[in-house]
């Protein structure tokens, strides 16, 4: 059976009234608030525009950091790496010189001929193998393994914020990187012109910026002891 309907019975003249003089005296409050509110949005904006936005306050090398920088790149690039240094068109070729910026902003480059032999290592940061081989660099930069008479280079590439271990910038610092750092653009430009085809990728320059060797994946102990025989040897 189906509940009647109930029709509301209108106020008494009395009761809306009251309700007017109710609402008056509410009306001073909502002012009051209404006031409030203003000053506070009003110092909030002010705030915001005193405070700045930090990324962008901070200048290129004055501590704010990016993951990715632009490169700019004189002459050819290298041959795609085969895969086996005794077959590499690419060994008494002079590499490109990629200029661009460390994570900071600080202007760093990487080729060209600087004085001293250089081993430039690219690396990924969600790469499980650069992961495994930057500590070992890190120590055998430590025993002497790597001599500090060669200047030894970090290029972070293949940079993806939704791949695992991002940012690099926090990885190698963490790992305490003993070498100078060089991040490569978005499109991995320094990458393609010195021929990666796998991470850890090592190219081996002497002191008038010539390949002497490349290699790819984790090396070992004689590994690295046969790299830096030839770069000295060179």
């Amino acid at each position: 059976m189906s509940q009647p309907q109930k029709t509301r019975r209108p106020p008494s003249p009395a009761s809306r009234k009251g309700a007017r003089q109710e609402a008056r005296r509410r009306l001073p409050l909502v002012g009051i608030l209404i006031v409030v509110v203003a000053v506070v949005l009003v110092g909030a904006v002010a705030i915001t525009q005193l405070g700045g936005d930090d990324s962008n306050d901070q200048p290129s090398g004055g501590g704010s950091v990016a993951e990715v920088q632009p490169v700019t790149v004189s002459g050819q690039p290298l041959t795609p790496f085969p895969g086996n240094g005794a077959d590499d068109p690419s060994i008494g070729a002079t590499a490109p010189v990629i200029d661009g910026k460390s994570f900071d902003g600080t202007p760093e480059s990487v080729g060209g001929a600087i004085g001293r032999p250089s081993l430039v290592v690219f690396v990924a940061h969600w790469c499980p193998h650069c992961r495994a081989e930057v500590p070992r660099l890190v120590e055998w930069r430590a025993d002497g393994t790597i001599p500090e008479d060669i200047d030894l280079v970090a290029v972070s590439t293949g940079v993806q914020s939704d791949l695992p271990n991002y940012p690099p910038s926090a990885w190698l610092e963490q790992e305490g990187w003993p070498g100078r750092v060089m991040t490569d653009d978005a499109d991995g430009t320094a990458a393609g012109y010195y021929g990666l085809p796998s991470y850890p990728y090592f190219v081996a320059l002497d002191a008038q910026g010539r390949v002497v060797t490349r290699a790819t994946g984790e090396l070992d102990q004689q590994a690295i002891e046969d790299v830096v025989s030839q770069l000295q040897a060179g």
